[in-house]
């Protein structure tokens, strides 16, 4: 049996409709910045990089679990939530999203381009 990754979620109160929004650090590296759906957005990046098996999150104060997600299968969904329904996992589907600048983004030979493909 493989040791499952382990990342750290790091909450950031926005307001609004969205609420929190969380960071996800694995390994020391930011691998997504303010973001709805954490585990699914970090468990593509994951993806994109050969990564697969269970990647566990931790809270980011007391590294405690929080729940654990198979990337192969969280990198194929997206996350939502309404008033009627609930909070409920469907297929992520690609449409077109303006990249947000990073501090990656700074770093020569870094640059994210003004739009991009993202699964939502």
């Amino acid at each position: 049996m493989t040791e499952a990754l382990k990342a750290r979620l790091h909450p950031h109160w926005v307001g609004g409709k969205a609420g929190y929004k969380y960071s996800v650090i694995c390994n020391g590296e930011l691998l997504v910045s303010r973001s709805v759906d954490a585990a699914c957005e970090a468990a593509r990046a994951l993806k994109a990089r050969g990564i697969t098996g269970n990647l566990i999150t931790c809270d980011g104060k007391t590294a405690r679990p929080r729940y654990t997600v198979n990337i192969e299968k969280a990198a194929s969904l997206t996350a939502e939530e309404n008033r009627r329904d609930g909070p409920r996992f469907r297929k992520a589907r690609e449409t077109t999203v303006y990249a947000r600048r990073s501090l990656e983004s700074t770093i020569p030979g870094n640059e994210i381009p003004e739009v991009q493909k993202k699964a939502v």
